[in-house]
């Protein structure tokens, strides 16, 4: 649903927006602006239903702009909490001019008590480098959300040998995600050609997909990933994600409570199932779904 306008001044004003009417203007998933509500980058962590103003409108449009630029959604809400913890009190995203260029993240202030000045922040993950004012080619000058399994601290510098096994190419896979997606699916398939009994290779490039746009090759993964293992919680959240992003609130539910059952510290199943219910009007289990998560996330 978006705005209808007969006029200049006949566009309905908007005070708050849910997840789902976020998603639909800015053009992001659901579950992408779900995840950015809960790593507390727009709207209030733990709060259903969501309501998000304006300027969290403002915050999802650098989200999407930096996803068109080419980068990997974790990867840009990794690096937006990172500048947004960097940012003095009362500073929001949406007063940022927020852009990709080169490999890297620029931030430039729009002004206010204390001057932000003008940060780059490398996508290597190394941490923050500042251009001298004036200096913009300087060092550091211009240039419902997938369940992650846990991975190997990031690397800066891929291995210099060619992968020969199904755990080289996992590796290899992991290391260039963030870097070149595109070449990480294809390391991941090299991998379960040799490996196919691998579960973390099937559900990562399932992500893969998923966050690409291919619903149909992620849910296909996911389900090989059951199949190989049918007490892995991660995948039938995933599956449940991907449920919930087509607007299939029953399938949706049901891989969630089957997650749960398997894992009932995923906090991430109980704050989706809590705003399933809440969108359907059962309120008593939104609540209880959503202290839930309070607890598991305190």
């Amino acid at each position: 649903m978006g705005f209808r306008r007969r006029g200049e001044y006949d566009a309905p004003v908007w005070t708050s927006y849910s997840a789902r009417h976020a998603a639909q203007l800015i053009g992001l998933p659901e579950s992408a602006v779900r995840s950015c509500i809960r790593d507390g980058l727009v709207g209030m962590p733990g709060t259903v239903p969501a309501q998000l103003t304006f300027r969290d409108l403002s915050a999802l449009r650098t989200v999407k702009a930096l996803i068109d630029a080419g980068l990997p959604l974790p990867r840009v809400r990794r690096e937006l909490v990172r500048i947004q913890l960097a940012l003095p009190d009362g500073t929001s995203l949406a007063e940022l001019t927020i852009e990709a260029r080169g490999g890297e993240v620029h931030v430039r202030g729009r002004g206010g008590a204390t001057p932000v000045g003008q940060l780059a922040l490398p996508f290597d993950g190394l941490g923050w480098s500042a251009d001298p004012p004036g200096d913009p080619g300087g060092p550091g000058g211009p240039g419902g959300e997938i369940h992650e399994l846990p991975r190997p601290s990031e690397t800066t510098a891929l291995a210099p040998v060619v992968p020969a096994t199904a755990e080289q190419w996992l590796s290899r896979a992991l290391q260039l995600e963030d870097r070149d997606p595109v070449a990480a699916i294809d390391a991941y398939r090299r991998s379960l050609r040799l490996r196919p009994e691998c579960t973390e290779a099937w559900i990562n490039l399932g992500r893969m997909f998923a966050e690409s746009g291919d619903a149909h090759a992620a849910h296909e993964c996911f389900s090989s990933a059951i199949e190989l293992d049918p007490a892995d919680a991660t995948a039938y959240y995933n599956l449940g994600v991907i449920a919930q992003d087509a607007g299939k609130e029953a399938d949706a539910i049901g891989m969630y409570r089957r997650a749960l059952e398997i894992d009932p510290h995923l906090a991430e199943a109980h704050y989706n199932l809590a705003t399933l219910f809440d969108q359907s009007g059962d309120s008593r289990a939104a609540i209880r779904h959503i202290n839930e998560y309070r607890k598991l996330t305190r």
